[in-house]
């Protein structure tokens, strides 16, 4: 029955549904990748972590070392430190923040790509939804008109297809914006993590590894993000 009625609604109507049976799907698609990809990277960063201190500083730093530990974050930021450190440069305590505070940022962004597309989908949704229920109420004073009478048969096509667009456009909407809020908690979380062990991390150099000749002997490698 919901086949035919889709398939008997005007053409307005039947894009109206596709593209927010497409968003509905993209969002979809985006909650289980990001799912799947926040987990990884909490696990990868906590073992980053735990062999990052159990570990010596000349094994740990090794950038052969890195792809081990992908997606996390903080692999990353060590990992453009490091480097900086094999240039063979003098890096001050500012330096090393500027080179941090960029890594940072670029990692936060990394994590952030997809919010948009929750933004966009759970604010354009229920207008869209709205468009096709404004729509479908259009065509059955419409079919009023033509037919000279206002019975079920002649409303109730019309009506239908506002009623189930405005419903698609919260079936879109509703999870983007949950989904939206819960991965920027999730973002948080690995930003305060990350920045807690950066400002660990960030000490040991300044203390300990100016001209380490541990970095010295690493071969560099580069490590894909």
């Amino acid at each position: 029955m919901l086949a035919d009625a889709i398939l008997k609604s005007t053409l307005a109507v039947k894009i109206v549904i596709l593209i927010l049976f497409s968003f509905s799907i993209l969002v979809w698609s985006l909650i289980i990748h990001n799912l799947i990809f926040f987990k990884n990277v909490e696990k990868k960063d906590s073992e980053f972590i735990d062999s990052f201190w159990s570990g010596g500083i000349k094994e740990l730093l090794s950038y052969r070392r890195y792809d081990e530990f992908y997606p996390s974050s903080i692999a990353q930021v060590v990992e453009e430190v490091i480097a900086n450190f094999k240039r063979g440069k003098d890096i001050t305590k500012d330096e090393i923040r500027r080179i941090i505070n960029q890594e940072v940022k670029i990692v936060t962004e990394r994590l952030s790509r997809f919010q948009f597309i929750y933004a966009i989908v759970s604010s354009s949704a229920p207008f869209i939804g709205l468009f096709g229920t404004v729509w479908g109420i259009m065509h059955s004073f419409h079919q009023i008109g033509k037919m000279g009478k206002a019975g079920l048969e002649v409303v109730a096509p019309g009506i239908s297809e506002a009623l189930f667009t405005t419903a698609m456009g919260l079936f879109a909407a509703i999870p983007a914006v949950m989904a939206y809020n819960f991965f920027q908690n999730k973002i948080r979380k690995v930003v305060s993590r990350m920045e807690f062990f950066i400002s660990e991390f960030e000490l040991y150099l300044t203390k300990n590894a100016q001209r380490d000749k541990a970095f010295q002997e690493i071969e560099p490698e580069k490590y894909e993000v």
